[in-house]
């Protein structure tokens, strides 16, 4: 029920909202319904947002080609809660395999990990896990060309849960929610990509205090 009703506001927001044209986009959302959510957020309007209710970094790669094709500038993406039942060893795989497609593609795409948020009160998605796949995640961003890891996991978790407050089932997001993952991302999208590359930019946005108050 939940699905169908996300899938409901989604279309919705395409046909309300409307979506920044395509061929002169600068930067791309993929992910799940999480990031869907930001289409009727009136949140990030200057984005092409390709994210899909129950999507998965399998169906990213299946439709990742007219992403490349188009080139951005910056390319966000937030995915793996939809495909825990897999090993983090495949999902990171499958991230590896996208980055490297875009990277190829478009080589002057700079591309954001975000780490998988935490949930609450789901022992079908285990939060050790998730902690486990950021690790991963992070380790891989190191090692590739134009990919900066953001940590959003430390600003939502509580307890080793998704805080509460944030979240309307455990999984998907408040307004509150996505108030405080905009503040954290906003830094990234208006920093320009030569900036991006620099370590000591890298940690200044990252900092704790960069965020808005929690």
């Amino acid at each position: 029920m939940v699905v169908a009703f996300l899938r409901w506001v989604v279309v919705v927001a395409v046909l309300c909202l409307g979506l920044t044209d395509e061929a002169s986009a600068k930067t791309v959302f993929l992910g799940g319904s999480q990031t869907a959510g930001w289409k009727f957020m009136g949140c990030c309007k200057d984005v092409v947002n390709k994210a899909a209710v129950s999507n998965t970094t399998s169906k990213i790669l299946k439709t990742l080609d007219p992403v490349v094709r188009m080139k951005p500038e910056k390319v966000f993406i937030l995915e793996g809660i939809n495909e825990l039942y897999s090993s983090n060893d495949s999902i990171i795989a499958r991230y590896r395999e996208i980055l490297r497609r875009i990277n190829t593609g478009s080589p002057n795409t700079m591309v954001f990990v975000q780490s998988v948020l935490p949930v609450c009160n789901r022992p079908d998605l285990p939060n050790p896990k998730i902690v486990e796949l950021n690790a991963g995640l992070k380790a891989l961003c190191a090692e590739c060309s134009n990919c900066v890891y953001i940590d959003l996991h430390s600003h939502f978790v509580e307890n080793g849960q998704l805080r509460q407050q944030l979240t309307t089932d455990g999984v998907h997001l408040r307004p509150e929610g996505y108030k405080l993952w905009q503040s954290l991302i906003d830094p990234y999208l208006s920093t320009p990509n030569a900036q991006l590359t620099r370590p000591d930019v890298i940690a200044r946005l990252g900092r704790p205090d960069s965020a808005m108050a929690q």
